[in-house]
């Protein structure tokens, strides 16, 4: 693929006057417009570097000093799956768009063309700051990528910048039910009855992690529902192997924003676990839980600015559509 450089003078105004009109011509088709995609237009060849991988964003790069770099306080807050089917999921910071994508691979399979289609999301004011409606205003603009040290570089036309996303690493290592799991929640939850929650079933996720060194995974579920959440999050649940087969409950968190951090500091040969809090008119904020022997117990609080260090996990598009459904007690 031949990829336009911008020159400066005559030729770039020019450039720049029909690049104008042809947006403006884009947008009075109300291709702009966000209106769900009726069927995913998938290109012939999707490159098989990007096709079902996915990403979260490290920072914007602007071309104007003014702007500089802008990063977000949270890379998992911004998603972007690239479905091989052609079609887009994103999480926006509190606000999900979902769309369609193309890429045009040039003789290199690390670099070519990339766009993508009008994306609808949903319209939720984010608490600030946020940079979701930056991303949104952009996407329509992106027109080339480059893959480069594992990163993916998306670049606006007309050297409007470039968005850079690292690959989405923490997914759930297991999305498929698990009796032994769900008999353990159950035991912990005597008040989930069919009759308590009707119709509106719990959803669950959940990822194995070795969190005391002995080569064993603990679990880390995450409750989704109306019956486990609230305006602040969901509940966490931390397990681990029971003697006498199983599941044991270590500890519990009510309100549990992801994903979930596993800090390389241990206390009493556990590992550190950081959550995220928010809602309930209060800043968003990490705390960091430690290890004292039986349980995890509440040991600092610190602002949500910047991620602590660790391996997140639960990370990615856990949400109640693509969590197990939890069948109540009878």
């Amino acid at each position: 693929m031949n990829i336009v450089r911008f020159q400066s003078g005559r030729a770039a105004m020019t450039l720049g006057v029909v690049a104008v009109l042809l947006l403006s011509a884009f947008a009075k088709s109300g291709a702009g417009e966000a209106s769900v995609p009726q069927k995913a237009v998938a290109p012939k060849a999707l490159p098989s570097a990007l096709a079902g991988t996915e990403w979260r964003l490290v920072e914007f790069q602007s071309m104007d000093d003014a702007q500089g770099t802008t990063r977000p306080q949270d890379p998992s807050l911004y998603t972007m799956r690239l479905n091989a089917d052609g079609t887009i999921n994103m999480r926006l910071n509190c606000n999900r768009a979902n769309g369609t994508w193309t890429a045009d691979q040039a003789g290199d399979p690390s670099s070519g063309g990339f766009t993508l289609g009008p994306l609808a999301s949903t319209k939720a004011l984010c608490p600030p700051p946020s940079m979701d409606g930056m991303i949104l205003k952009d996407a329509g603009y992106i027109r080339a990528y480059v893959l480069k040290e594992g990163r993916i570089y998306l670049s606006l036309m007309a050297d409007g910048g470039i968005y850079v996303w690292e690959p989405l690493s923490g997914v759930p290592s297991a999305m498929r039910p698990d009796a032994a799991i769900e008999s353990v929640i159950l035991n912990a939850t005597p008040d989930y009855t069919g009759e308590i929650v009707g119709d509106l079933k719990a959803h669950y996720a959940y990822e194995g992690v070795d969190l005391n060194g002995d080569g064993r995974e603990e679990v880390l579920v995450y409750l989704m529902g109306s019956f486990f959440c609230g305006t602040g999050g969901c509940t966490l649940l931390v397990l681990r192997k029971a003697r006498e087969g199983g599941y044991a409950v270590v500890s519990d968190f009510p309100i549990t924003q992801l994903p979930v951090i596993v800090s390389p500091g241990k206390s009493n040969g556990w590992n550190d676990i950081w959550r995220m809090e928010s809602g309930g008119g209060g800043e968003a904020s990490y705390v960091r839980h430690s290890f004292d022997g039986r349980r995890y117990v509440k040991k600092e609080r610190i602002g949500a600015e910047k991620a602590p260090e660790g391996r997140p996990c639960l990370a990615g598009e856990v949400t109640y559509g693509k969590g197990m459904v939890l069948e109540p007690r009878n």
